[in-house]
């Protein structure tokens, strides 16, 4: 027999949704074969079999699992199933994980899914196994408890992303001011000749990725013994939020593409947000983040750091001012702030600067973001 297991899908989960099984229970599977949809805070995920055999399958469609959890069982014939559950294996082995250190039983799972009863609750007992009788007391308590109104999984990922966060990173910020007249320009000249949307934030992607070569410190991993992990080529992760949650999907290599791919790239993610239908691979690996806030009247943001990289780009909202041209006259420019946040222990005050000072002139002198591809 062997066990089908989850394997840790998003470091921010510790809970998953199975959305449904793509083999039928006692069916003959091969190996590499999908198996099962899960869905994550961010995305949903094919798991494939590990080998050839019959599958038995341990959880329904719709239920609660976790990084660990045993989900499945494969055979290598349908009599060693049929031997499995004559001999009452499957009742055997009723406790399923919940944690590195906490098992609940499937009679107590079902109370725990109902009354949405938490991790920290059922620690509060102080069980290591925690069987449906155990639970009486904590749903009296939630009876006359006030009802909350739960957080969606996907902020729930959110708020564990910045609680890490805070915690472990000393972060400084820095702010430039940006003439973005030619780069608004370059992004209407692109859109017209490609026939797609580009706008400042793809810029800014690319101008972000060029920044690989002269400062890769921006694009390392602090690691636990103090020394740094380098990047082998500037995977950006940026913001896309419309409205049902937060994704960071990543454009690799990004300095390799041109502005109107990255371009095509930012719709397609949008579209994927707006139908929830991204890959885990398609939210993992990047190594330096932009935060996009560029809307009407919001002018500086200041974002987190996600653990795992050194420093976030934030673009705000773009301004019109009246200022002196060269002859002295008023005109009107658009202007944005870029801010950036660096984790204080990788990169120094100076540094922050030069790497600000380099996206400054990239996008105030932009012809060289067009690309070689494109």
């Amino acid at each position: 027999m062997i066990d089908i297991k989850l394997p840790k899908l998003n470091n921010n989960d510790t809970s998953y949704v199975l959305v449904e099984w793509l083999a039928e229970d006692g069916a003959q599977v091969e190996a590499e074969q999908p198996l099962v949809v899960i869905e994550t805070s961010k995305a949903q995920e094919e798991i494939e079999s590990s080998a050839d055999g019959i599958l038995h399958t341990l959880l329904k469609s719709g239920q609660a699992c976790c990084p660990g959890q045993v989900i499945a069982h494969l055979f290598a014939s349908v009599e060693e199933r049929e031997e499995f559950l004559q001999a009452g294996a499957a009742a055997a082995a009723e406790p399923e994980p919940t944690g590195s250190d906490l098992v609940v039983t499937k009679g107590a799972q079902a109370l725990v899914a109902e009354h949405g009863l938490t991790d920290a609750q059922l620690r509060s007992l102080g069980r290591t196994v925690i069987r449906r009788a155990d639970l009486a007391g904590l749903l009296e308590q939630s009876a006359e408890a006030p009802a909350g109104q739960p957080l969606p999984q996907w902020q729930q990922a959110v708020g564990a992303v910045v609680n890490e966060s805070m915690r472990t990173i000393p972060a400084a910020a820095a702010y430039a001011k940006v003439d973005v007249e030619e780069a608004l320009a370059l992004a209407q000249q692109l859109a017209a000749r490609d026939g797609g949307f580009v706008s400042l934030g793809e810029l800014l992607v690319k101008a972000v990725a060029q920044q690989h070569a002269v400062h890769p410190l921006f694009f390392s991993e602090l690691l636990d013994d103090g020394s740094v992990r380098m990047a082998d080529t500037p995977d950006v992760g940026v913001t896309v939020d419309v409205g049902k949650g937060l994704f960071v999907p990543v454009v690799r290599d990004a300095a390799s593409l041109s502005s109107t791919r990255i371009a095509a790239l930012m719709m397609e993610f949008r579209v994927k947000a707006l139908r929830g239908s991204f890959r885990a691979n398609e939210l993992a690996g990047a190594n330096i983040m932009i935060a996009l806030h560029n809307v009407e009247g919001l002018v500086i943001a200041t974002p987190i750091i996600f653990p795992g990289q050194t420093c976030v780009v934030s673009l705000g909202g773009t301004e019109q001012q009246l200022v002196l041209d060269e002859d002295g006259r008023p005109v009107v420019r658009r202007y944005v702030y870029l801010g950036l946040v660096y984790d204080h222990r990788v990169v120094n005050g100076r540094d922050a600067m030069a790497f600000l000072q380099g996206l400054k002139s990239a996008l105030e002198s932009p012809a060289t973001l067009v690309g070689a591809d494109g």
